[in-house]
């Protein structure tokens, strides 16, 4: 289990985070929800030592991640997907799998299970990363990170700016991420998606946590999302 426990953070003399508290656990969705700004990507950078903790303590599965190099995060089986993608542009399909694949054991079955996950790579392993459609560079993103086995997933804003025939894809993926029980922690603002596929939803709003809540009580009570999101 991924824990977060009043961890304050931020950028420099800045603190964008204030005694955040959130749980992810194997086999469920956790939705990060808020308004611009609100801290949901400071979160994740944060989770993956990209950003100091400057409070509070996070652990996986009672390993204290505060005292492990940031480069050392992925290593105990925490994958992030950065809003954005950040592929190497220049490098093919095939090649960017590499990347991910350079400290997984079984690089062939790996490599295997991924193509199968995402098929439509397979058909463009020798096509550079930045010709791919939107959807097809997220895919590749999410391949590359759970190229590592990991056992906890951080996802920021994957839909966005894709058609919903990529949203749906990229949806079946992290519901079967979730059967395989991975502890899947996603920013996502597309409502719709979250309710769909969430298990809980952690609502944040200038770097605190307002609220935690399932998503079944969330669609009895559909007034918290005008509340906090003003949707």
């Amino acid at each position: 289990m991924l824990n977060l426990q009043n961890i304050q953070s931020g950028y420099g003399a800045v603190q964008v985070l204030f005694d955040l508290s959130l749980n992810a656990k194997a086999g469920e969705i956790i939705c990060i929800m808020g308004r611009n700004g609100a801290g949901k990507t400071t979160t994740l950078k944060t989770i993956m030592g990209l950003l100091p903790l400057s409070a509070g303590k996070i652990t996986l599965n009672g390993t204290d991640l505060s005292s492990i190099a940031p480069h050392k995060i992925s290593q105990q089986g925490i994958a992030y997907v950065p809003q954005g993608r950040r592929l190497f542009s220049e490098l093919s399909v095939a090649q960017n799998l590499e990347v991910g694949l350079l400290h997984t054991p079984d690089k062939a079955q790996t490599r295997e299970e991924l193509l199968t996950l995402f098929p439509r790579l397979r058909d463009r392993l020798k096509q550079q990363a930045d010709t791919l459609s939107g959807g097809e560079q997220q895919m590749l993103a999410m391949a590359r990170a759970l190229a590592i086995k990991p056992s906890v997933l951080l996802l920021d804003e994957p839909t966005e700016g894709l058609q919903p025939s990529m949203i749906d894809l990229i949806r079946d993926v992290v519901i079967k991420m979730k059967e395989q029980k991975l502890a899947v922690v996603l920013v996502e603002q597309r409502v719709d998606a979250v309710l769909n596929i969430a298990d809980q939803v952690v609502f944040v709003e200038n770097g605190r946590g307002l609220e935690t809540t399932d998503t079944e009580a969330l669609r009895a009570e559909p007034e918290k999302l005008y509340r906090y999101l003003g949707v």
